[in-house]
């Protein structure tokens, strides 16, 4: 196992950080389709929330979500990745919480949140970070990435608003 990054920053992805975005999809998302090409012009539709981990001033990793379906009280977990060298460490652990922290505030008030993702069935690492936090398999919601490779759709609910982490930007 790797030793644990030093303290990470996270801010929100900006113009520069689209490079690292699609180099980043390019290395861990390439079995699964072409992310690498979907992936960075996402960054700039306007209910997408990319939010970018920082560790000793660089980026080792990402979560981008979607708040088209916030209304209703569902936040998608579009991607999430973390540079391999980076993985077990924390990284993606971190990326999670901030974004279940922004689907606490994005949500409109009085309904209750709850975070969807896919994951694909033989990627052992991610299900295991997800179930870890408590994110749920949903019946008869497996599908496949254009690669062919069968995935599974996870969702938590969570509990709807909560104080602000003082530590947290939900808005990043």
């Amino acid at each position: 196992m790797n030793p644990k990054p030093p303290s990470l920053k996270l801010v929100s992805a900006e113009a520069r950080h689209r490079e690292f975005v699609r180099l980043l999809s390019t290395e861990v998302f390439a079995r699964f389709g072409s992310y690498d090409k979907t992936l960075p012009p996402m960054m700039e539709w306007p209910w997408i929330r990319t939010v970018v981990a920082q560790a000793r001033g660089r980026p080792v990793g990402f979560a981008m979500i979607s708040l088209e379906d916030a209304g209703a009280g569902e936040i998608d977990l579009t991607a999430i990745a973390v540079e391999p060298a980076w993985q077990s460490r924390g990284v993606g652990r971190t990326l999670l919480r901030h974004v279940e922290q922004v689907a606490r505030y994005a949500v409109a008030a009085g309904r209750t949140a709850s975070v969807r993702l896919t994951v694909a069935e033989d990627n052992r690492r991610a299900r295991g970070l997800f179930e870890s936090l408590g994110y749920r398999l949903v019946p008869g919601r497996e599908e496949r990435y254009s690669g062919g490779q069968r995935s599974l759709m996870l969702r938590k609910t969570l509990q709807a608003g909560g104080e602000q982490s003082p530590d947290q930007d939900p808005n990043l």
